[in-house]
């Protein structure tokens, strides 16, 4: 999947999930690798499945990365 260029001017370091110190660049980078849906990315990088407190976060995150 193609991202639009402004999304590579974001930190890619900034952290999404402390618990499996996942990034907005980890996010990025799986949708590249063909996530095409939050679950998809959920399945590759295990965001949201620890405590849970990021997942609305990376829903968000996730779903606007795949609709812009």
């Amino acid at each position: 999947m193609q991202l639009h260029p402004w999304c590579y001017r974001m930190n890619p370091e900034k952290m999404i999930c402390p618990c499996y110190k996942i990034t907005k660049g980890d996010i990025i980078r799986a949708i590249e690798n063909g996530a095409t849906s939050f679950k998809e990315v959920k399945e590759a990088i295990k965001v949201g499945k620890a405590c849970g407190k990021c997942k609305d976060k990376a829903k968000k995150f996730t779903k606007k990365m795949l609709n812009d």
